[in-house]
């Protein structure tokens, strides 16, 4: 059975050790903190091995079986104590090596041992990122054969297109509006076709060029 061993027993943990025994790998949980251990082993009894040990000393991953980890995910809030465990990792030769960094500023000391890193700063800014966009279109599909996506966006009384041509928008943008949803029904419009608040535009285009029109009408880009 393959070895993982995940640096700290938080929430985050918890749920990745949970995936990984689904997974058929054996999990080990390494934190130096008893009321988190507990909490984990009372949540996944024998999905996981909890040990109670300072995840930084090589003592302690030595004893954890570091040597037969295929895996090591060192996912703490706390920057140092993933940095060393990764550091030890490496040492220890195991093949792949995940790190939670919370510091953006700390992402080049890790790149540095190699490691994949997960950057939480970044992952909040793209959910942010999604809820906003979210919030004004109605829906964003994309289909993976073709590479395109479809979007149905309402333009907004302070949207800065209003007023433009819609062949402003598809030739700065390289999408297709082919339809409009106003009051009065769903039209099919041409180039000359002037943009106005509270109509939806039904948009067609590559991802990248979609959503750059998207932050274009909602003020963000």
């Amino acid at each position: 059975m393959k070895k993982a061993i995940i640096i700290s027993a938080n929430n985050v943990s918890i749920e990745v050790a949970r995936i990984l025994s689904n997974n058929d790998y054996e999990v080990s949980i390494v934190d130096n903190d008893e009321q988190l251990c507990e909490k984990a082993y009372k949540v996944l009894k024998s999905k996981a091995l909890i040990y109670r040990g300072d995840p930084r000393s090589a003592d302690v991953l030595n004893d954890v079986g570091i040597d037969k980890a295929e895996i090591l995910l060192a996912l703490s809030s706390n920057d140092d104590i993933n940095y060393e465990a990764c550091k030890i990792a490496k040492e220890s030769g195991v093949p792949f090596v995940i790190a939670r960094v919370n510091d953006k500023s700390k992402e080049d000391l890790f790149k540095e041992l190699n490691v994949e890193v997960i950057s939480v700063e970044d992952i909040i800014t793209s959910k942010i990122g999604d809820q906003v966009l979210s919030k004004f279109t109605e829906q964003l599909l994309t289909d993976q054969s073709s590479g395109l996506s479809f979007v149905k966006i309402r333009i907004r009384e302070n949207s800065e297109v209003i007023g433009l041509k819609v062949g402003d928008l598809v030739s700065t943008y390289d999408v297709a509006i082919p339809y409009i949803v106003t009051s009065g029904g769903v039209i099919k419009p041409d180039n000359e076709h002037v943009i106005e608040s509270n109509m939806e535009l039904v948009v067609v285009g590559p991802l990248d060029h979609v959503e750059n029109l998207i932050k274009r009408i909602i003020g963000e880009a």
